[in-house]
């Protein structure tokens, strides 16, 4: 049976971490601000928001605007009206001038308000990616270091002593193998 060392399987437990906690993050910011994330669906419902008042006041307009066409049409009182506004006068009516006022009414109908699509901001997924990247990289040298600090793992080797041609040191527990 093949022992393995166990600062082998704490490195395989370190870079396991460390792509997790990167693959954690690069799903969280794609999540919250990625193209289909959290962010973007906000945006859209805003602009959803604005597009559904702007028809609702198109429509407003639209009605106001049809029911004039309508009197018009039908109603010869708001045929004259509309032509003394203009300064017409009928048969048997005298016109009469009031200086420093306008002799004609213009109407200005509002035909509401133009809506220009606007970009959806998002955070790019390459961007996600490298963060994630990044942040994996960065945790598994924090892990290292700590390691490093706290005497868990060491990159100096230490030599073996001899004495008289014997290898003096401690017992290996992996080996059968005993010195004198």
């Amino acid at each position: 049976m093949k022992v393995v060392p166990i600062y082998k399987s704490m490195w395989k437990t370190r870079i396991l971490l460390s792509i997790s906690v990167g693959t954690l993050v690069y799903v969280l910011i794609s999540v919250l601000g990625g193209q289909n994330g959290v962010w973007a669906m906000h945006q859209l419902k805003e602009q959803r928001q604005n597009i559904s008042i702007n028809k609702a006041e198109i429509e407003r307009i639209n009605e106001e605007l049809t029911l004039e066409y309508t009197a018009l049409r039908n109603d010869m009182d708001v045929v004259a009206a509309y032509a003394r506004r203009l300064g017409f006068v009928g048969e048997g009516e005298l016109l009469v001038k009031i200086s420093g006022l306008p002799t004609y009414y213009t109407t200005m109908y509002d035909a509401g308000t133009i809506m220009r699509q606007s970009e959806i901001k998002f955070i790019s997924e390459l961007v996600a990616k490298v963060c994630g990247c990044v942040v994996a990289v960065l945790m598994l040298v924090l892990l290292v270091l700590r390691d490093l600090s706290k005497g868990r793992i060491s990159f100096v080797r230490s030599r073996p002593t001899y004495e008289a041609g014997l290898h003096v040191g401690g017992y290996d527990a992996s080996s059968t193998t005993t010195y004198l």
